[in-house]
């Protein structure tokens, strides 16, 4: 055989091997195999079969990390990626310049992806085999290196997009729930007016209010905010309701009723979640409001542009074993009285020098434009108040309103 054949074959065998090596790696990769098992792969590869005798590999999940690191200087090991990364000079043809610690047997292999530095590797003491000539084994690491660090970040991308679309359902299934709590063909009679509003800054708020007929002129209403959002706030809320629902059937007196509604709360949210909640008790024919503020934004109560703030009542729901004390309060409520239940998105409301729209602005909001129009005017006039208020700022949470007047 001439030596030009024996090189010839020995090429083909090199050419054999690496691409056995790439479909190796190709195949764990469609196996669709840990991180950490494709690492172990790549380790053994350039460790085992193309005898490199140092590696390091850096790669950027967020924020950069060694994965890998054999046989390198130990004060290599000790340092940070960040600050390794800040010696490696890369210039616009995506070469990296040797930085000084940099040994003579050892190479920089850098990994773009999207235009994007994604890991880079450090490879050295490059054994001379009859397997592959030493030329062709930076090259080939390079390859390889390539296809395992995309192919993971991939896999990465491909979990985050599955993790979001999984977030989304979860918000439009908690979306639906909080829709299905709010009242439906909200509407007044002789007796009285009511209106309603509710904007939610995001697709799950965790706001809800609520109006529960007992005759023609005695009512209940309520209004609740959860902390946090989501789904875990929309089935404590969802239980929330159901429990008011069947205690509001047993006719409890308000206080007997609001310390049950916190012992649910309780049992629900383990002291993970609280609730700030208020509930009210109106008899247009008495003319009487009976309420417990549970820890809410207290609502107005409007009587011929005066204001006055119900307040009266006990901590937020779920925030004690026991209410620490539980007080209510029953104020006249005569015709052409009217009163006001928000959550806190119009008082936490910013203006683009971020400034709080506040209370004190709302109280004066209120008494002086409350009594004329309906409460559907009224509504309308202030969201279009907060909307110059805020100008280009955003709703920064859920505005929810729930006002009554007595018409008789």
């Amino acid at each position: 055989m001439s030596e030009t054949t024996e090189k010839l074959n020995w090429e083909l065998q090199s050419k054999k091997l690496q691409l056995h090596w790439l479909l190796q790696i190709t195949k764990a990769i469609n196996y669709n195999l840990p991180s950490e098992q494709l690492y172990k792969i790549y380790e053994s590869v350039i460790k085992d079969h193309l005898h490199a005798g140092k590696l390091s590999l850096f790669v950027n999940e967020g924020s950069w990390k060694q994965v890998l690191s054999y046989g390198m200087k130990e004060e290599l090991s000790k340092l940070q990626p960040e600050k390794l990364l800040e010696e490696l000079q890369m210039s616009s043809t995506k070469e990296i310049s040797a930085p000084s610690w940099l040994e003579k047997d050892e190479s920089i292999i850098p990994v773009y992806h999207n235009e994007q530095l994604l890991a880079y590797s450090i490879v050295g003491n490059i054994k001379s085999t009859h397997d592959i000539p030493v030329r062709e084994v930076v090259p080939f690491i390079h390859t390889i290196t390539n296809i395992i660090v995309v192919a993971i970040e991939n896999k990465r991308l491909n979990l985050q997009a599955v993790e979001q679309a999984a977030f989304r359902k979860e918000l439009e299934l908690a979306a639906e729930m909080q829709d299905m709590l709010f009242p439906v063909g909200l509407k007044g009679n002789e007796w009285f007016d009511v209106d309603s509003v509710y904007l939610p800054h995001q697709q799950v708020g965790g706001d809800y209010y609520d109006f529960i007929s007992l005759n023609d002129y005695e009512h209940i209403f309520c209004m609740a905010d959860v902390s946090g959002k989501g789904m875990a706030a929309a089935l404590l809320m969802s239980n929330f309701q159901a429990n008011l629902h069947a205690l509001i059937k047993n006719k409890l007196p308000l206080k007997e009723l609001v310390t049950e509604l916190n012992a649910c709360v309780n049992k629900s949210a383990k002291g993970e979640k609280f609730i700030t909640f208020f509930i009210g008790i109106i008899n247009f024919k008495s003319h009487t409001l009976q309420y417990i503020n549970a820890g809410h934004n207290p609502p107005v109560l409007c009587e011929k542009k005066s204001v006055r703030v119900l307040n009266q009542g006990t901590t937020g729901l779920g925030m004690f074993d026991e209410l620490p004390f539980l007080n209510d309060e029953t104020a006249t409520f005569e015709k052409g009285a009217s009163v006001f239940c928000y959550t806190d998105g119009i008082t936490e409301l910013e203006n683009e020098s971020g400034e709080f729209f506040g209370a004190e602005n709302l109280h004066q909001f209120i008494s002086e434009k409350m009594a004329s129009g309906t409460l559907k005017e009224f509504h309308g006039s202030l969201i279009n108040h907060l909307d110059k208020y805020r100008q280009d700022s955003d709703y920064s949470d859920d505005v929810t309103i729930l006002s009554l007047r007595a018409l008789a």
